[in-house]
């Protein structure tokens, strides 16, 4: 095996591209920037069908559907099983805080149907251990691969034991951190490039088909592009020069010193 020289050869992969489909959701966090409770928006299906279209040619790894509380879009069920038809061979996650599931058969049948990994936040804000407790078994008996995430500041001590007692007996994941979101009152980060996390690795498409290349993002203040962009596809890959406003205030921002995204990594021939 070979490295090749030549840079038409390049290969470029997202690792996650995530679609946000609703800023509603079933709690209102104090620490949530990603949603807006009961006064959020639903994304219409006819946007939805529009990003799997224009997510067709570009090469990723899992599609994540995500929120606010994606399960409280009344097209959830029909959204989901549009995303496994149409990318059979990708890696389908849900992020949610289960509480939908644990009270809709329904979409709990659908959730079963069409996903693979299952991630769930679970602490004090949320108010879900009961529901956490009554779907993780279901969700791991039908083999999904299921992450609980806790922020420790925020989640009792007998609620971790709790958490992880059950992950334990039911071969689930649990992972906890001290970050809820980005600015929380932690101090200013000092800005010099541009983050060393980014690597190609992640695609935000908002609500209304805004995009943005970091988990973190707020696109209706950062968006770079959109889906409706007739070069959506190669600007996913374009080098990204400057900073997002949250960058200042990033929990997981460290200064690469670089001026522009690293270069891509060669394609390996035979």
């Amino acid at each position: 095996m070979a490295t090749s020289p030549h840079p038409e050869n390049t290969v470029r992969i997202l690792k996650t591209a995530k679609i946000k489909i609703t800023t509603k959701c079933n709690r209102s966090c104090d620490f949530c920037i990603f949603a807006e409770g009961g006064q959020g928006v639903n994304m219409p299906p006819e946007t939805f069908a529009t990003v799997l279209d224009r997510l067709a040619p570009v090469p990723f790894r899992q599609l994540h559907i995500n929120g606010g509380e994606p399960t409280v879009h009344r097209d959830f069920a029909e959204m989901s099983r549009l995303a496994r038809a149409r990318f059979p061979d990708k890696t389908m996650v849900l992020g949610t805080n289960v509480i939908t599931l644990a009270r809709n058969q329904r979409l709990m049948e659908a959730t079963l149907a069409h996903y693979d990994q299952i991630l769930i936040g679970s602490d004090d804000e949320h108010e879900n251990l009961a529901e956490v407790l009554a779907t993780v078994p279901v969700l791991r008996a039908a083999g999904k691969t299921v992450v609980i995430n806790s922020v420790l500041e925020a989640t009792a001590p007998d609620q971790l034991a709790t958490l992880s007692e059950l992950c334990t007996q039911h071969g689930a994941v649990h992972v906890t951190n001290h970050v809820h979101h980005i600015d929380v009152g932690q101090p200013a980060n000092v800005l010099g490039g541009l983050c060393d996390r980014y690597l190609d690795q992640h695609l935000m498409i908002e609500t209304d088909g805004s995009c943005y290349r970091c988990f973190n993002a707020m696109a209706k203040y950062d968006s770079e592009f959109s889906v409706w962009d007739e070069d959506f596809a190669a600007r996913i890959f374009s080098p990204r020069t400057g900073h997002y406003r949250f960058c200042l205030k990033c929990h997981e921002y460290r200064d690469s010193g670089l001026t522009r995204l690293p270069a891509a990594a060669p394609a390996v021939t035979a």
